[in-house]
């Protein structure tokens, strides 16, 4: 019997109610509060590019004012006019229009679909996270069953053997103080199962506040076939598909869009400006007077001192970025090997631990037949009883550590919540606004329709 077989096989509980592992992961991915704050940042951030459709659009804007006024001139005011105090007031339109940049608009929106992309693969990542939470934690209410049924089994066990020393006691087959020793090892397994019982409580209450309700009744955990074939391939695949590499891919080449963002406030800004003003006792004039007015702006700052430390300050945001990239690189590296290791530590440790659970029964098996010839004392096989209850109790913990190793190497390589149903697909939108931007970063990214939320 394999490993996920004997898992399966001896801590399944049955009940009416059934909730899959599948349905489980499902759950926890879409209704967790930590996934809904992903997604609600992801639009969030879409929004943000959104906004940047204005910079393509005209600015239009309404002024006024109003208040008392005295002009001394008397080249161009009559005598009537010049030097006397008049209220006025005036109001008008404007629009303005950017001609050239230096390419600020166009690398705002690329910066900006590249922080969406982010944002995006962040929370794929987040919807990884939490799957794998949620693996954990039916594995472990799972295993955690399994060990209370050991327990009361071993209780069980405890009192059966009582009875037959109590029988081998009243025959004078065994000493009085045999039957004090079985009564204190009984204490001692309940005493077992109080502290089992505590841990599956707690476990439990993580598994509600991963997946949002109590576990089901018949849990069951399917056996993963995608294993990789050794530590390298698994490293490379993680590295490839990882979204916090991903993520820091990203971010690294929001850096660059940034530094293209400043070096734009070298060039010219050229923008197209218009508007029609109505006012009263404008400049002195006892009149009403409107005036109206179209033309091109230019504005260009030669000089400014911050410039050379604002270029040192690009270059290091940009390689700081670079460098965390490669952080992010060695730290999936790191986690593949270590998942790795503990993938064949357990698989060998469940072997091991099931040779020597046959071992630990046949040694039971001939100490009670002893027992009852006299040839055995009590304490051997209360010994071997505990010794048997120890390396099931070890066995049923190993087979859950090699089952959920395995959906751990599926994570690493960022595959689970795809594994479970949650693919790509499922996300609010596809990381590929850098790509949409870049190919025309005036239409291509501000097509995009937000849904509300229901």
């Amino acid at each position: 019997m394999t490993a996920i077989a004997f898992f399966v096989a001896a801590f399944s509980t049955v009940s009416a109610t059934a909730e899959s592992l599948s349905a489980a992961v499902r759950q926890a991915v879409t209704k967790n509060p930590a996934a809904q704050a992903a997604d609600a940042d992801v639009r969030a951030t879409l929004f943000e590019l959104l906004e940047l459709k204005g910079e393509y659009q005209p600015e239009v804007t309404l002024f006024g004012e109003a208040g008392a006024q005295i002009v001394d001139n008397p080249s161009s005011l009559s005598a009537a006019d010049n030097g006397e105090l008049r209220g006025t007031a005036q109001i008008g339109v404007g629009v303005e229009y950017t001609l050239f940049d230096g390419q600020r608009r166009e690398n705002l929106v690329y910066r900006n679909a590249t922080r969406l992309d982010a944002s995006i693969l962040r929370a794929m990542d987040a919807s990884e996270t939490l799957a794998l939470n949620a693996v954990e934690a039916y594995i472990d209410v799972m295993r955690l069953r399994g060990l209370s049924n050991l327990a009361a089994q071993n209780i069980a066990r405890h009192e059966e053997i009582g009875s037959q020393v109590g029988e081998l006691v009243e025959g004078g087959r065994l000493p009085t103080s045999d039957g004090f020793l079985v009564d204190d090892r009984i204490a001692a397994a309940k005493d077992a199962k109080i502290g089992v019982d505590q841990s599956l409580a707690n476990a439990i209450a993580r598994y509600i506040r991963v997946v949002g309700h109590k576990p089901g009744g018949n849990m069951k955990v399917p056996g993963v076939k995608s294993v990789p074939k050794d530590l390298s391939s698994f490293q490379n695949e993680a590295v490839r598909n990882s979204f916090r590499v991903r993520v820091a891919d990203k971010v690294a080449r929001e850096s660059v869009f940034e530094g293209n963002i400043k070096k734009s406030a070298r060039a010219p800004r050229v923008t197209l400006n218009g508007g029609v003003t109505y006012g009263v006792n404008r400049d002195g004039n006892s009149s009403n007077r409107a005036d109206a007015f179209v033309g091109a702006r230019m504005n260009w700052t030669l000089y400014n001192g911050r410039r050379p430390a604002q270029s040192a300050g690009v270059q290091e945001r940009t390689r700081q970025a670079e460098l965390e990239r490669r952080v992010a690189a060695d730290e999936v590296r790191e986690l593949t090997a270590r998942t790795w290791n503990a993938y064949l530590k357990n698989g060998k440790r469940s072997r091991l631990l099931d040779e020597q659970l046959r071992a630990n029964f046949s040694i039971v098996r001939q100490y009670r037949d002893e027992l009852a010839a006299a040839k055995r004392s009590l304490i051997d096989l209360l010994e071997a009883e505990r010794t048997v209850f120890n390396v099931k109790f070890q066995k049923a913990s190993a087979d859950a550590a090699l089952t959920f190793s395995r959906y751990r190497m599926l994570a690493a390589r960022s595959r689970l919540a795809e594994h479970f149903g949650v693919s790509p697909a499922n996300v609010l939108f596809a990381p590929d606004y850098e790509q949409r931007a870049l190919q025309s970063p005036k239409a291509a990214v501000f097509n995009t329709v937000v849904e509300p939320l229901k």
